[in-house]
């Protein structure tokens, strides 16, 4: 019988068209198999940036309430130990700004302004040249720096 070139008796294509199906598919396995990899290291990064931001906004939270308990220990006057839980204050101060730094550093945002810290900063300096001198009440520095950190803790509450 007579056959057309390019086909065998059961339809199918000859081999020079058969073969050129092959590389075809093998490049579609081949991209959907990159697909399916990309998609999973895709989502698998998210998760992991989500979990950073989540940690460093707990770790900022944690440092302001910290530090509005101690200020909540600090006394109206000057005493002995007001200089140690001053510097408890300073520390979670501190702690607010270098996670905002880490923060940032990562391409995320800080989440306290640091026109926020600064003032904060501002507020235990003066308290401790209250102290320095320990003639005066401490009572408005005490209470501007409780104020500030309230207020921090309310936006980050609001945050949420």
């Amino acid at each position: 019988m007579y056959t057309r070139p390019g086909t065998r008796r059961g339809g199918a294509f000859s081999g020079t068209q058969g073969s050129r199906k092959a590389p075809l598919t093998a490049l579609l396995i081949v991209f959907i198999i990159i697909s399916t990899v990309m998609t999973f290291l895709f989502l698998r990064s998210v998760r992991y940036k989500n979990n950073v931001e989540l940690q460093f906004r707990r770790q900022v939270v944690n440092a302001v309430v910290d530090a509005i308990d101690n200020v909540n220990r600090l006394t109206t006057g000057v005493q002995s130990d007001s200089a140690n839980k001053l510097s408890l204050v300073r520390q979670n101060v501190h702690l607010i700004d270098k996670v905002n730094e880490f923060s940032k550093s990562l391409g995320g945002n800080a989440y306290v302004d640091e026109e926020a810290v600064q003032v904060l900063y501002d507020d235990i300096i003066s308290y401790e040249k209250l102290l320095a001198t320990g003639t005066s009440s401490t009572l408005e520095a005490r209470d501007a720096l409780l104020t500030h950190l309230t207020a921090v803790h309310a936006f980050l509450r609001d945050l949420n």
